[in-house]
């Protein structure tokens, strides 16, 4: 058994529609869904801060992206 946190959406004609990306195999499944009775209200800096707090998961606030790339185009401007 998995619990997925997961974002829905109801459209006008009623239909509901799952994005997630589970990691589960193809296939047809017995889910139970349970639905707050209040929707999001997320503005556009809450998503931002949301999804930078997941980038950081992976990649620590001390690295550089934007050095790591500069340095990498230099070694491939020297190469060609």
């Amino acid at each position: 058994m998995k619990t997925l946190e997961i974002i829905i959406s109801i459209t006008s004609d009623r239909k509901l529609l799952i994005n997630s990306s589970v990691d589960l195999p193809v296939g047809e499944y017995h889910a139970v869904l349970v639905i707050e009775e209040r929707q999001i209200q997320d503005n556009v800096q809450t998503s931002i801060q949301n999804a930078q707090a997941i980038f950081r998961k992976h990649i620590p606030a001390s690295t550089k992206l934007s050095q790591e790339l500069i340095e990498e185009r230099r070694l491939e401007a020297l190469n060609e």
